[in-house]
């Protein structure tokens, strides 16, 4: 977690691990962007659900946050989304697909929430309520309504891409001293 007061020493794995956490974050963020526009695109919405869980589970892998409860969660949620997202496609149960997305959005938006404390990104609050309220008129196929509501949250979790990968990468791993392991 960003602690920019701390420079800690570095090695190349939390180089690597910085990147692959950014690099998640903008693909679960192109996901839900790609949820939003998904109503004009050629491809079925479940589609793209695995872009979203890929972007979560490999942010939620790379994670640099102290509380081990909390990573805990947020990467327990990404991994059974991922799981119920591949049991809902191979096995054609649309709501235990629906419900990984859910559990993807899950590990987002506790990320949005993270971050929150470092940046001023406006509505990055309100990405949790976005996502899981867009879940609602997908299930019951109401595309445009879903729509819009993914494209409410595919803006803050933009801005706040496009923040991360601007700051230096010791910000996101802070006092390693700090870390519950």
């Amino acid at each position: 977690m960003a602690n920019p007061e701390h420079i800690p020493q570095m090695d190349g794995l939390d180089r690597l691990t910085v990147v692959l956490y950014r690099s998640g974050l903008s693909l679960g963020a192109l996901g839900v962007a790609l949820l939003a526009l998904a109503p004009v695109l050629p491809v079925q919405t479940a589609a793209l659900y695995p872009l979203v869980l890929f972007g979560a589970q490999l942010a939620a892998l790379c994670m640099h946050l102290y509380d081990k409860r909390v990573r805990w969660f947020i990467s327990a949620s990404a991994h059974l989304g991922a799981w119920l997202v591949l049991t809902g496609l191979f096995a054609g149960l649309p709501l235990v697909r629906d419900a990984g997305l859910g559990f993807g959005f899950v590990t987002l938006s506790g990320f949005a929430l993270k971050e929150q404390f470092c940046f001023r990104v406006p509505l990055l609050r309100a990405v949790p309520l976005f996502l899981a309220l867009g879940l609602i008129p997908l299930v019951l196929d109401i595309p445009w309504a879903a729509s819009a509501l993914f494209g409410l949250a595919t803006l803050p979790l933009t801005v706040l891409c496009a923040a991360k990968w601007r700051m230096p990468l010791h910000f996101d791993i802070g006092d390693k001293s700090a870390y519950q392991i």
